[in-house]
């Protein structure tokens, strides 16, 4: 299970503040002298900010932790599992070590370490850790679906579902479930298994011809305790069984724990290892579900793509590392000055697409230009030489462009317009919003 990006506490909740959206994710670094600078450097290049702390330090003096995200802990220091697991009940915590055998990984899971870096640091393995733990997509609470004829009680498990903090949407018809989970893309469907004109069985059946949804985590209600015909419901694509009546802590502990899990492999395949953004796939599909809304319920939404300007040059005078730096800021920017509803992924190479939902292009225009500008102004260092970097960007809108390949051609269209007229500007078709 992928833990929570806030440092607050997992046994008492509420004495430390989660970081802000916007701000960099902070990294807490336990590490020898000789090596801080290194791994501070490092981590800056890649979008996240440090704090170097102490060895010794105790938990309780170090006020600074507030906003802090993951702990990275090395084993040059004294007793480094010892400070493990003082932090691993605040956050996250990475051990980078030299010693990988079983008995050492042992050692570290019983001192609460998430994840073991072996030495030499793989800069990109590190990258790849972080973004799971504290990248962009981290901040969404859990979207559940409820499938059940019994409105009464399917409003009931919604209503327990979001005081344990999940996003709860019920749907009483299930011959209607399947066109739901396409416009809602939920992380888990909690379904009936005894529903008149269609059982569960049946629907999680069809939801399965999908290959969209073949890991979709379906858990089965039921008063149905026969191992046989539960098995027989686990073989034809349900994952779980919560039994009739139905204990309101069990189903929150089993649903939060299964639709973590998927939402955490998930991630590894829909996200790009870089920035933690979409990757081109499901960026693709989420535009495609995105304009299926649109159509169903008259609303409208704008793409835009990005493209970095002469992004080789870049990594030809300052090297890919520094090159990775930017594409991690242009990432952060994108997330920091969008919505939470907003859809963001990295289109391919130095090229980023966004859906601004309910936005016409005239004003996803502003928005994106408003980023542009922050963007061009922030310094980048590549050993001790400051360079600035920009991008040009084109819109498309979904009341002009109805089609997925209709608005990708549109945007980029534009894009190519706005290269064209000197780069580093925003171009829309004219009169569109």
């Amino acid at each position: 299970m992928v833990k929570s990006s806030s440092l607050l506490p997992r046994s008492s909740p509420g004495s430390v503040k989660p970081v802000n959206r916007g701000e960099r994710p902070g990294i807490c670094v336990f590490e020898a002298l000789d090596d801080l600078a290194g791994i501070t450097e490092t981590l800056s290049k890649i979008g996240y900010r440090t704090v170097a702390c102490r060895p010794d330090a105790a938990i309780r003096q170090l006020d600074w932790l507030e906003g802090f995200s993951v702990a990275l802990i090395s084993d040059s220091i004294d007793k480094p599992l010892q400070r493990a697991a003082e932090m691993s009940v605040l956050c996250p915590v990475l051990l980078i070590t030299s010693d990988v055998s079983i008995e050492a990984r042992l050692a570290a899971a019983r001192a609460g370490v998430d994840a073991i870096l072996s030495t030499p640091l793989d800069v990109n393995e590190l990258a790849e850790w972080l973004n799971d733990l504290v990248g962009p997509h981290r901040d969404a609470s859990l979207s559940i679906l409820i499938v059940d004829d019994d409105e009464i009680v399917a409003e009931t498990y919604a209503l327990e579902l979001e005081n344990a903090g999940m996003r709860a949407f019920v749907k009483t018809d299930p011959t209607a479930a399947l066109d739901e989970i396409n416009t809602l893309s939920p992380d888990l469907v909690l379904m009936d298994m005894q529903m008149p004109g269609v059982s569960g069985i049946e629907l999680v059946r069809v939801i399965r011809q999908s290959r969209r949804h073949l890991s979709l985590p379906v858990v089965f209600l039921s008063a149905e305790r026969d191992p046989a015909r539960q098995l027989e419901a686990r073989r034809l694509g349900g994952d779980d069984f919560i039994c009739k009546p139905v204990d309101p802590v069990r189903l929150v502990s089993l649903v939060r724990m299964r639709a973590e899990r998927a939402v955490g492999l998930r991630s590894l395949m829909d996200r790009d290892s870089l920035t933690g953004l979409l990757n081109h796939g499901r960026f693709v599909d989420r535009l495609s579900q995105e304009l299926e809304r649109c159509r169903r319920r008259g609303s409208e939404v704008s793409l835009a793509l990005i493209d970095l300007d002469r992004f080789k040059n870049i990594n030809d005078a300052h090297g890919h590392l520094s090159g990775d730096q930017v594409l991690r800021a242009l990432a952060h920017s994108l997330s920091s000055g969008l919505r939470r509803i907003d859809v963001i992924g990295r289109y391919g190479g130095e090229e980023f697409g966004v859906l601004l939902l309910d936005t016409p292009p005239q004003a996803a225009c502003r928005v994106v230009d408003k980023i542009r500008q922050r963007f061009s102004e922030m310094a980048f260092d590549a050993n001790n030489d400051v360079f600035f970097a920009t991008f040009s960007a084109g819109i498309s809108g979904s009341l002009s462009h109805t089609t997925p390949e209709q608005l990708i051609g549109a945007a980029d269209e534009q894009m190519y317009l706005a290269k064209a007229a000197g780069r580093n500007r925003i171009s829309q078709p004219l009169g569109s919003g």
